[in-house]
């Protein structure tokens, strides 16, 4: 038996068959589990995130679109999955700016690198362009993993000036990366 393309798949999806998406979700999870994990680095809400990228997928079969890329689809919504748990301050990024790695040992981790290294460079270049107060808060507040509250402290601000600054930055954040 031929195995069917992406396209043909997305076509019964879009009709309700659920057997096609269990073929989709078999070919992709883990794929969209380690692009995500390659963004957040937390195994456990990747896994979490990728479960919910393919609800969103089934939830919004009607209007798939069997002529455009699949693959693409699962990996935009994907990114904005991550941006989506960046926005409600429910993760805060890594305090590290990781290294590439000196030796890939796939093409998948070296695309999944790859993406990662350029959304984490144009992230820091947006937050390069920030009004120095706002840099200032942002900084702290992902890459020290302070509080609202610390920050404001540290800062002589008030908690709310400091959450202004936060949502304001993010909202830079998502406007370059869309």
């Amino acid at each position: 038996m031929k195995a069917q393309s992406d396209s043909e798949l997305v076509s019964a999806v879009k009709l309700g068959d659920s057997r096609a998406f269990d073929t989709l979700f078999m070919r992709w999870y883990p794929q969209v589990r380690r692009f995500i994990q390659s963004l957040i680095k937390d195994p456990a809400m990747s896994e979490d995130l990728a479960q919910t990228v393919f609800i969103k997928v089934w939830n919004a079969r009607e209007v798939l679109s069997p002529d455009q890329s699949f693959r693409n689809y699962l990996f935009v919504l994907s990114r904005n999955s991550v941006l989506d748990v960046l926005r409600s301050k429910a993760y805060h990024l890594r305090k590290d700016v990781p290294d590439p790695p000196v030796e890939v040992s796939s093409p998948d981790q070296s695309f999944y690198q790859a993406e990662y290294n350029e959304t984490f460079s144009r992230v820091l270049r947006v937050v390069s362009e920030m009004p120095p107060q706002r840099q200032a808060v942002f900084k702290m507040s992902r890459f020290q993993s302070k509080s609202a509250q610390e920050i404001a402290d540290n800062m002589g601000l008030s908690v709310r000036t400091v959450e202004k600054h936060l949502e304001l930055a993010l909202k830079d954040i998502r406007k370059s990366l869309n």
